[in-house]
């Protein structure tokens, strides 16, 4: 087979959830599958990109860049207007992947689309502009256009089939993992936690949120729920705010300095890769009280380093954490702050720990890369089969 696969969300230097997920995916693929021919195709006219070459250089992969048109202009212009994707990239294709919710028009092969949630439908409110427009005028077209769909949790199936009534056998379920080599429990954590905390600022115990400042991560909820548990027992760890600034982000400054948190309350900005399996490592609790998840890898990711979780009880989140975690309302600061009290508690910490490992063991990308791998068998041969066969 000849399977292109669209790279363009992995090549930000700060990748988000949707950059790491097609990442990691592609590396397991590669480890994985030694007989298919792979092709990685970007828009790139500045030539920032060019290091992504010598970083896949194997005998079955091949990069096919774009060099005089740029991908947001592109995808700018075929919302309007069907300008075909095989102008930009000329090479045969059994398959081709698209791993960003867009699927343009006229791409070679059989095409695969990834859709992580509906939150265009869900939570629209949370959206910035640009994206809620994009996903407005493309989303629909996109999933009609894919032969197959994949997304990262049940929950996310069954609204993509809600919302834009897909043939359910259509859609298929690959989750998230966390990567095993980047985040696991660190010996001697105690000093190299520290020093990579101090980096930061960060002096003493603390709490750990990561993820982009925007509405639906509930970074606001959290800040009042941990001033109500700072209220009851003064002495807690601070909470460590890690991400880069997304949307609508103005007004969890604006909480912080009305409740008197700005000693207590750290933002760090954007993490490097290397700090955040280490500041993970470190924190008396991971917490990710999101209103909406499509997954929620970063819980996975504090389970695989030993780290209790509190995350909320709603969307896929559950899914993620299993029997472990504290869950919690995410519009009820009151629970939340609780859970930030329970967590300090020795012995429960210690069984989150162990319940956390246990669980993040039962996902791995070596086993999504198989089930990717067995998807693209299943669309070859529908390609090759003849109808009457059928």
């Amino acid at each position: 087979m000849k399977i292109s696969l669209n790279i363009q969300p992995m090549l930000h230097s700060s990748k988000s959830g949707i950059g790491y997920y097609q990442q990691e995916m592609i590396n397991a693929l590669l480890r994985l599958d030694k007989n298919n021919e792979y092709c990685l195709q970007y828009f790139d006219p500045r030539g920032k990109h060019t290091t992504v070459a010598a970083e896949y250089d194997l005998p079955s992969v091949s990069i096919n860049c774009c060099h005089w048109f740029s991908a947001t202009l592109y995808q700018l212009i075929w919302s309007i207007v069907p300008l075909p994707y095989r102008l930009f990239f000329r090479n045969s294709a059994d398959i081709t992947v698209f791993f960003n919710y867009y699927l343009p028009p006229f791409a070679k092969g059989k095409k695969v689309l990834m859709v992580y949630d509906t939150v265009i439908k869900d939570c629209p409110e949370t959206m910035n502009f640009r994206t809620k427009t994009m996903l407005k005028l493309t989303l629909a077209r996109s999933i009609k256009r894919a032969d197959r769909i994949i997304t990262i949790s049940d929950f996310s199936r069954q609204q993509i089939i809600k919302h834009y009534h897909a043939d359910p056998d259509k859609i298929s379920v690959i989750p998230c993992a966390a990567n095993r080599k980047r985040f696991y429990p660190i010996e001697d954590k105690a000093r190299i936690c520290k020093k990579t905390a101090e980096k930061y600022g960060i002096g003493g115990e603390y709490y750990l949120y990561l993820g982009t400042l925007e509405p639906r991560k509930n970074i606001l909820k959290l800040i009042e729920a941990y001033a109500l548990a700072l209220s009851e027992k003064p002495d807690i760890p601070l909470l460590v705010i890690a991400g880069g600034k997304g949307w609508l982000y103005d007004d969890i400054f604006r909480r912080t300095e009305e409740l008197g948190l700005k000693d207590k309350v750290i933002f760090t900005g954007y993490l490097s890769d290397d700090d955040v399996p280490v500041l993970m490592n470190g924190a008396a609790a991971f917490c990710f009280p999101s209103l909406y998840e499509g997954f929620g890898m970063p819980p996975l990711e504090a389970m695989s380093c030993g780290t209790p979780v509190i995350v909320s009880d709603t969307t896929s989140l559950p899914e993620v954490v299993g029997e472990c975690g504290l869950q919690t309302d995410p519009n009820d600061a009151g629970q939340i702050s609780a859970a930030l009290l329970k967590v300090l508690d020795k012995e429960e910490a210690e069984r989150q720990s162990i319940m956390g490992l246990e669980r993040a063991d039962q996902f791995s990308w070596d086993k999504n890369a198989a089930s990717l791998l067995k998807l693209f068998e299943e669309l070859c041969y529908e390609q090759n089969t003849d109808p009457a066969d059928k």
